[in-house]
């Protein structure tokens, strides 16, 4: 996620001050914690509908610290529109904290749920951002060191506050403002908006379909493990990376075939029901994809690929797959063991893929032999150099795709590829600006401009 988090005035509101947003279902008590927190009347009310029907930003009583109140998540009505507001106070700036606010319940269970709900929303941001926020305390009798302990085991939540009736507003800011100690720059767009929010209905007919799609790429996964393990571990690495590209393929293909059957054109009333189909189904799949993506991950890290430089004294280009960080000989090659194929050429498998009738079937098509020296002539100057001294150089993108850490938003929610894709693309981007816009900030009742 790219940093976006500039208003409509094009600087950072509040920028020198920590920014936590508050998130929750309807009802928790969000707008009464920032009425307490910033002075502000009648932001709350009673009713089981959401009160507040977009983001506002407020500062503290004490001009310490911005703190923004969001519509309740999942409404009974318009939930596309109310997750456009919570996702424009996430793109308003820089976040310190994520307060996922939950309801105090005499079942300790209750409020576990509504905050594992959130925290598995919210999976694509670190962990040490989102915190949990208990409001109406003093309404049951187990106590906040339970519920610290059970939210730590259970999700890994360090960051538990609490409120009653009895907090003062000072205490409960205090309590904020020391479990803010670094900020986010999130971007939300039309790329992972569905995987943050949960929207549209759902009908059995469309359902039925996801659960065969996502059945139908368990199963290619399942008869793929079984088929390769009659190849060498020299083959077999050639026949992970390309089977994870044909498999990515496979998404697309299983969404053009959902948005076909069911004639999605991701336009009109029905867009975010639509768009929301397709996302159920695509997380399924990224969830499958992801253990094969760790696996080609560890193989891509035994080569190293991630450090290049520039030998100073003939220009050239080397990326250091093994060895130390000192002395070596510019245009020295790495040891024949290094390349798992072949000690004297890599050998790279071009496999087919195919799944026909719910049967999985690949095959070897050919092999490409990628000659290369194994002495220390050819390229390179041969000089000696000191590796850790060299000038890094920016690695490609193409490398750099092969090498960055494990991470499935290659595969996107809804190809652009997919027919009618754009117009929900264009539909999200045009309503998220549409509602940042519409955040603004006052004065900051400390008389600072900043």
């Amino acid at each position: 996620m790219a940093s976006r988090n500039t208003n409509s005035k094009g600087w950072y509101a509040g920028s020198n001050y920590p920014y936590v947003v508050l998130v929750g279902q309807v009802g928790t008590g969000k707008s009464t914690i920032i009425e307490k927190l910033t002075d502000e009347k009648n932001l709350s009310g009673n009713s089981h509908k959401s009160v507040t029907r977009s983001s506002n930003s407020f500062w503290t009583y004490d001009g310490s610290m911005v703190i923004c109140d969001t519509p309740g998540t999942n409404p009974e009505a318009d939930k596309f529109s109310h997750n456009v507001h919570v996702a424009a106070a996430l793109n308003f700036k820089p976040v310190s904290r994520i307060l996922v606010v939950v309801k105090a319940d005499i079942r300790m269970a209750s409020p576990l749920d509504r905050v594992r709900e959130f925290a598995e929303d919210l999976l694509d941001l670190p962990d040490e951002i989102i915190g949990a926020l208990v409001t109406h305390m003093d309404t049951v009798t187990w106590s906040r060191s339970e519920f610290k302990a059970c939210l730590k085991e259970e999700l890994g939540i360090e960051c538990v506050l609490f409120s009653a009736i009895h907090t003062t507003k000072k205490s409960l800011l205090d309590d904020i403002k020391v479990n803010c100690t670094q900020t986010l720059n999130l971007r939300i767009d039309h790329e992972n908006f569905l995987k943050m929010f949960k929207i549209g209905k759902s009908e059995r007919k469309i359902i039925l379909q996801i659960r065969e799609e996502v059945q139908h790429f368990k199963k290619i996964k399942e008869q793929f493990d079984e088929a390769r393990k009659i190849y060498k571990e020299k083959d077999e690495i050639d026949l992970i990376f390309e089977f994870q590209a044909w498999m990515e393929d496979q998404v697309e293909i299983a969404q053009k075939k959902l948005a076909k059957a069911n004639d999605f054109l991701f336009y009109g009333p029905k867009a975010e029901a639509e768009a929301g189909y397709v996302a159920n189904m695509t997380n399924q799949m990224r969830l499958i994809l992801y253990d094969l993506r760790v696996e080609a991950a560890g193989h891509q890290s035994e080569h190293g690929a991630g450090d290049a430089r520039r030998c100073t004294y003939c220009n050239e280009v080397w990326i250091k797959v093994e060895g130390c960080e000192g002395q070596t000989t510019c245009g020295s090659r790495p040891s024949a063991g290094i390349d798992v194929r072949n000690s004297t050429f890599g050998v790279l498998g071009t496999y087919i893929f195919s799944w026909k009738e719910k049967i999985f079937a690949m095959k070897k098509h050919t092999d490409r032999k990628i000659e290369r020296q194994v002495s220390g002539t050819g390229i390179g100057c041969g000089k000696a150099i000191q590796w850790n001294r060299l000038p890094k150089v920016v690695v490609p993108q193409d490398l750099v795709k092969a090498i960055k850490p494990v991470r499935m938003d290659e595969v996107p929610i809804l190809s652009k590829n997919v027919p009618g894709a754009s117009n929900w693309h264009a539909a999200v981007d045009h309503e998220l600006d549409n509602a940042l816009n519409h955040l603004q900030l006052g004065k900051n009742p400390n008389g600072d401009k900043n």
